[in-house]
């Protein structure tokens, strides 16, 4: 038995399908009125002047608050122009079959629909308006993301065991002959140096730097290769502590370099302790690398607001900068904004920053000037998304 709204819907339907279309107005209410889908007709203006039971179910609107409004009420703010471009092609005689797109509710909510349109002629064949069928297919859309996304993961996966492969194939047969080149070629300079000439010495040299450079590429490598696949163990981590111990180590090393250290005391934060371990070491270690030119460096380690996360980190020295032309590229692979002839390193370093700072949850970013040093910020946000 008809409900007093597709009662409703029916008399709407009847009063408003034009009589000369050709189509008996109660037969066209009827089939109107009982559709599951949303029946709207429009005027070429864009008009509402039919509005059936599935278009409210759809829309959340009742009749009275529909007819004589513009169809642009049910689109999101994004998709309002559609309606236009939609009725243009209308009255040039086409069908829209099938289009999908997004539609707005009465309570704000916007959901995905399939929209098919059809001209309503008069009696002589001209257009006088439109009719569109509209089906909610959020749970299409929902399971063709989810095959997406399913996809997607196994794709990860594929490329994350070939990952492994290549790390096991790096640390078991590339270390190995990588060793003894160093090694021998060591002997060679050390044992065999009275032997050979200066041009012969020089090539040996170049050995030995070559060889120790692709041993540095390679720790690197791994270490890019862990940040990415590592499983994640998450601890409150003391990163002054950490830094102090980086900072004395890295003093040890070259005692002779006159460094200041300004540690804000205590930063704690939620993280693995491994990998943020590997965000402040090579932090510090470019702050150090790239303030050896100063007589009086200074390096400091902090905490600022941020607008994203509860707490901003950063390292900033007083070192050589760099030019913010290039701030695209700098937490890329391999990238470099300083030849290696005057600063040594590979470019994975900040590579595997930022890796291990989105795995947290947080981001990375930079500022510097030629010059005056940089400054480089993350947050980690890891609580949230584990």
């Amino acid at each position: 038995m008809p409900t007093s709204g597709d009662a409703m819907a029916q008399k709407v339907s009847t009063a408003t399908w034009p009589a000369s279309s050709g189509i008996p107005a109660q037969l066209s209410a009827a089939l109107i009125s009982s559709s599951d889908d949303a029946i709207v007709v429009k005027s070429l203006d864009g008009i509402i002047t039919t509005w059936n039971q599935g278009a409210v179910r759809l829309y959340g609107y009742t009749l009275d608050e529909v007819i004589g409004q513009p169809m642009t009420m049910l689109c999101p703010p994004d998709r309002t122009g559609e309606i236009a471009d939609i009725l243009a092609k209308v009255t040039n005689g086409e069908r829209i079959v099938h289009y999908e797109t997004m539609r707005q509710h009465k309570d704000g909510t916007v959901f995905p629909v399939s929209v098919s349109v059809s001209p309503v002629n008069d009696e002589y064949g001209t257009t006088i308006g439109a009719a569109s069928i509209a089906r909610d297919i959020t749970a299409q859309s929902q399971a063709r993301a989810a095959a997406a996304l399913a996809a997607r993961n196994e794709e990860i996966e594929l490329a994350n065991r070939n990952l492994t492969s290549f790390t096991d194939y790096v640390i078991h047969d590339l270390r190995s002959p990588l060793r003894a080149l160093t090694g021998y070629s060591g002997l060679l300079l050390e044992q065999g140096a009275d032997a050979l000439g200066a041009e012969s010495r020089g090539y040996a040299e170049r050995i030995a730097t070559a060889s120790r450079r692709m041993s540095m590429l390679i720790e690197d490598l791994v270490i890019l290769a862990q940040a990415t696949r590592a499983t994640m163990h998450l601890e409150t981590v003391d990163l002054s502590a950490e830094i102090d111990d980086i900072a004395g180590q890295l003093q040890r090393e070259e005692p002779g370099r006159d460094v200041r250290f300004i540690i804000q005391r205590p930063v704690k934060a939620r993280a693995d302790p491994s990998l943020i371990h590997t965000v402040l070491r090579n932090l510090v270690e470019n702050a150090w690398k790239f303030s050896s030119r100063r007589d009086h460096a200074l390096i400091e380690f902090g905490t600022t607001p941020a607008e994203d996360a509860r707490v901003c980190y950063y390292v900033r020295d007083n070192g050589v900068g760099f030019d913010t032309v290039n701030m695209s590229t700098l937490f890329e692979p391999f990238q470099r904004l300083h030849p290696a002839s005057e600063f040594p390193g590979t470019g994975i370093g900040l590579a595997s920053v930022r890796e291990i700072v989105e795995r947290h949850g947080g981001r990375a970013w930079a500022e510097g000037k030629i010059g005056e040093g940089a400054a480089f910020y993350f947050t980690l946000n890891a609580d949230e998304i584990h």
